[in-house]
């Protein structure tokens, strides 16, 4: 009996010395590690960030999608190879009998794959993609425009969709599970929504690709609002290859209309309505011989050609120089600075929280004391510099008699469609209405009658002036003028502000009026 019980508990320790040594050779071995990954497997169907809307509510990105499918690894799988994007990627993946995701190019559902719509954040052709910016290469921040200066809110917004299978020890699908979608606010709307309007976006961008200007912009705001409907800048780029446009010619990827720029003759009609303020009188005649002196410096019209005998109206339609230089030695300086203060040249505009423009330079009082500074800026010369959104702001003041601050965003919606609507901006009046009408009048025979023909429009009546101004800058010896058209819709009533600008052009009338007159043409169509 002694002796069956010592065998009995040799056997035992035997037993149990065996044990030890599985557990064991399992810890060291690396099963320790497929035993913790069995029971669920997650895959990661797509992420989606807050949305971003035009005014209509039409998405400005997110707006194309494409397929993701959830593959559940087993026999007969591999009979859907051929509706995968990369077949030779889901081939190795399905040899690992462990779930995955695939770009499929049809919609599919059955007991392997099954598809999911995912939203592509920017599209082949993104519309306003220097306002709206791009994202870090994780898609987790923005970095540019509004994705970086909005990011904690469409951060907090973002959603996930996830499918979990059931798998063994090694990572390996179960047979006959069924999977788990987890849809962690990857549906939601909430979002911003911008002043942006598509259609004009589109209708901006389209300008300005079928025009010569290779490196400049183009902006659109509403009169009533100051809402900034379009925003577009060339050249363009890919916000999913951002590295490619890194050090392409013209510096695609910053945005021209929030920079300064020698500013040119489309200034002189803002010193008309100073003149106009002060009570001087617009028939009054001048003499233009093609140039005129002040001090010891000679100021000439462009080529020197003498424009005779010329009123304020005249002057605009042909931009005689000499009549605005003595125009302006008739002027309040103080009255036109001050004018220009309120405008806000010189400082910074604010068109969404976090996207400032830059603040342009107007010269003080103290510098234009001198006859040869006051000459230059009469037509814009100079150390005058503006930004593109100062201008719409100016060109506001000159059609409506009012200072607006221009915005570009509307507002936001929440996941339930709720649109909190943001404060409009309260006008602020700077000109009398007589100086105004006079200023549209004058304004719209610019174009009907004068040197921006290329603007003039058989079915709106278009107003504004073009400028060319000399930069400082030279290439190849030769030096780059800044050109523009700056102007407004209908002249009578004015509904839209537009200004263009082109960084290397020839004149304000052959580069940048065609393209305001197939924006303002293309608006009203």
């Amino acid at each position: 009996m002694e002796k069956r019980i010592i065998s009995l508990f040799a056997f035992f320790c035997f037993c149990f010395s065996l044990l030890m040594t599985r557990v064991a050779y399992i810890n060291f071995s690396g099963f320790s590690e497929a035993g913790n990954t069995g029971g669920t497997r997650t895959v990661t169907i797509g992420r989606t960030r807050g949305k971003i809307y035009d005014r209509n509510l039409r998405l400005l990105v997110d707006s194309e999608e494409k397929l993701i499918a959830a593959v559940t690894p087993a026999t007969g799988s591999e009979q859907y190879l051929y509706l995968m994007k990369d077949e030779g990627y889901a081939k190795e993946k399905i040899q690992t009998g462990q779930p995955f995701v695939s770009e499929v190019k049809d919609k599919v559902s059955n007991e392997f794959l099954r598809s999911f719509s995912v939203p592509v954040r920017y599209s082949e052709n993104q519309s306003a993609v220097h306002l709206i910016g791009y994202l870090s290469s994780d898609g987790e921040n923005g970095l540019s425009g509004i994705e970086r200066a909005y990011n904690a809110y469409l951060s907090e917004n973002s959603g996930e969709l996830i499918v979990s299978f059931e798998v063994d020890a090694k990572g390996r699908v179960l047979a006959g599970m069924d999977k788990y979608i987890n849809d962690d606010n990857f549906n939601s709307q909430a979002g911003l929504v911008l002043t942006i309007d598509k259609d004009i976006q589109l209708i901006t961008e389209n300008a300005l690709r079928n025009s010569t200007v290779k490196s400049g912009c183009a902006v659109v705001m509403q009169v009533n609002s100051g809402e900034i409907v379009a925003l577009a800048s060339v050249p363009t780029y890919d916000p999913d290859n951002v590295a490619e446009a890194l050090y392409e010619e013209n510096s695609p990827l910053i945005n021209k209309v929030l920079q300064q720029y020698s500013v040119g003759s489309v200034f002189k009609p803002l010193v008309a309505a100073t003149a106009l303020e002060n009570g001087i009188d617009p028939m009054a005649e001048y003499e233009c011989n093609g140039s005129c002196k002040v001090g010891d410096k000679t100021f000439s019209c462009y080529n020197s050609t003498a424009h005779g005998a010329v009123n304020m109206q005249s002057a605009l339609e042909k931009s005689c120089n000499c009549y605005f230089i003595d125009l302006i030695m008739q002027t309040d300086v103080e009255y036109l600075l001050k004018l220009c203060n309120d405008i806000g040249i010189g400082k910074a505009d604010t068109v969404a929280d976090g996207i400032n423009t830059s603040a342009g330079v107007l010269p003080d009082a103290e510098l234009l004391k001198t006859k040869g500074e006051l000459s230059n800026f009469a037509f814009g010369q100079g150390c005058l510099m503006m930004t593109p959104v100062q201008m719409l702001k100016m060109y506001h003041t000159l059609a409506t008699g009012n200072l607006i601050s221009p915005s570009v965003i509307y507002g936001t919606m929440d996941s339930s469609g709720n649109i909190v609507r943001n404060t409009s901006a309260v006008p602020q009046k700077l000109l009398t209405d007589g100086t105004v009408k006079k200023m549209r009048q004058m304004l719209l025979s610019v174009t009907e009658n004068g040197n921006a023909f290329n603007a003039k429009s058989d079915i709106v009546s278009l107003a504004g002036k073009t400028g060319t101004a000399q930069s400082g800058i030279y290439k190849e010896g030769l030096e780059i003028c800044r050109t523009w058209f700056a102007g407004f819709f209908p002249a009578e009533a004015p509904e839209y502000i537009v200004v263009v600008m082109n960084e290397n052009g020839m004149g304000g009338n052959s580069d940048c009026g065609p393209v305001f007159k197939e924006i303002c043409e293309a608006i009203v169509n």
